[in-house]
């Protein structure tokens, strides 16, 4: 409950508002100007950035370093989990990504470079990623969604 007297102007209105299981925003009080839009459209809230990418794109390097320096992997191996990590980047980054090819990347590390499962798992699970699947339509969206589910993640977190 809000209550508000305006004193200083000279004017002793006073607001009671009582509120109770409401979302969004409220405005009382006098000569009010709101300006804006109630919810927003998917598109508009799947926007992905170019700072995001970047910071997307930065992460993946990241990733690559970490595999081109591993101990105890042999040179053909860390090739090929880089190749692998390269598809990943291209199924996230397309204009439409490929979950498909997302859960196949992430099986691939699960079989041949467990060490770095939760590593690439970690890159399905950035917010980013959210953003472009939700992006390119409902059907990618709820495969990308299926996708984490599979391996116990939820695809709610997305930031902006």
């Amino acid at each position: 409950m809000v209550s508000h007297g305006d004193p200083q102007g000279g004017d002793d209105t006073t607001y009671k508002v009582t509120v109770r299981n409401v979302t969004g925003h409220t405005t009382v009080g006098r000569n009010n100007r709101v300006v804006g839009n109630i919810g927003t459209t998917t598109e508009a809230a799947s926007e992905v950035t170019e700072v995001q990418l970047e910071a997307l794109r930065r992460e993946f390097a990241g990733v690559r370093e970490l595999i081109e320096n591993l101990d105890g992997v042999g040179e053909r191996e860390k090739g090929a989990a880089v190749d692998r990590l390269e598809e990943l980047e291209a199924a996230v980054t397309d204009d439409e990504p490929d979950v498909r090819t997302m859960g196949r990347v992430r099986a691939w590390f699960a079989e041949k470079l467990p060490d770095m499962l939760d590593t690439v798992t970690g890159l399905l699970l950035h917010p980013t990623i959210a953003l472009l699947a939700t992006a390119a339509g409902d059907e990618v969206a709820a495969g990308f969604g299926g996708l984490l589910e599979s391996f116990g993640a939820s695809s709610t977190s997305g930031e902006g």
